[in-house]
């Protein structure tokens, strides 16, 4: 009997450690939120891409930034034979990959060992060789990182025209991480713009 109240506590002491290992990896996704010059700053302010259903997705791993976005010809449809398109990564050393300027939300996930792998060569891939054209009408930076997160099993994973048709622009794969961040616990990192900007709301 002893020796059996022995094995147990050491099994439920791996599990525990197993647990904890897994739960060592995080991985961050970044929203910078849509936005567009207040009237009265038109003349000081920038006009980015997209206005306030603009903003862009990201995804941090291991301090390294990956998003996907335009290089060269920007194309409405998409164009099989000739992508304009990158992924590109920026080294945060931890930091902000963005200013305290912007409007931005950050949900820190945990994931496992292999989850944390597997994005690794995903994304080591992508970045080799882009796997899809940028397009209006086709595979965005939301979309793209909505590939990501679905084939490491974070999100529901989707077809291609599921990707493109579910998640057009930022703000629907946003809802879609403060949902699964309530229902898991997520730790959610928010801040607002500043003043001289209109910029998106939840």
């Amino acid at each position: 009997m002893r020796s059996f109240s022995v094995s147990l506590i050491f099994l439920v002491l791996a599990s525990f450690a197993s647990a904890q290992a897994d739960s060592a990896y995080f991985i961050k996704v970044h929203f910078l939120y849509g936005s567009k010059p207040l009237k009265k700053y038109k003349n000081t302010e920038a006009k980015y891409f997209g206005g306030i259903h603009g903003g862009h997705v990201s995804i941090e791993v291991d301090s390294v930034d990956y998003g996907f976005v335009p290089e060269g010809k920007f194309h409405i449809f998409n164009h099989r034979g000739s992508c304009h398109s990158a992924f590109i990564t920026r080294q945060t050393h931890n930091r902000d990959p963005y200013t305290d300027k912007d409007k931005v939300t950050t949900f820190i996930i945990p994931v496992t060992a292999e989850q944390h792998d597997q994005l690794l060569l995903l994304v080591s891939d992508y970045c080799s060789k882009v796997p899809y054209d940028y397009a209006f009408f086709g595979m965005r930076c939301a979309a793209a990182s909505q590939d990501v997160l679905g084939k490491i099993g974070v999100v529901k994973p989707r077809g291609r025209l599921s990707n493109i048709y579910s998640t057009f622009y930022p703000k629907k794969l946003r809802k879609r991480m403060f949902r699964l961040a309530k229902e898991k616990h997520y730790r959610v990192i928010s801040r607002e713009g500043r003043k001289t900007r209109k910029w998106e709301r939840d």
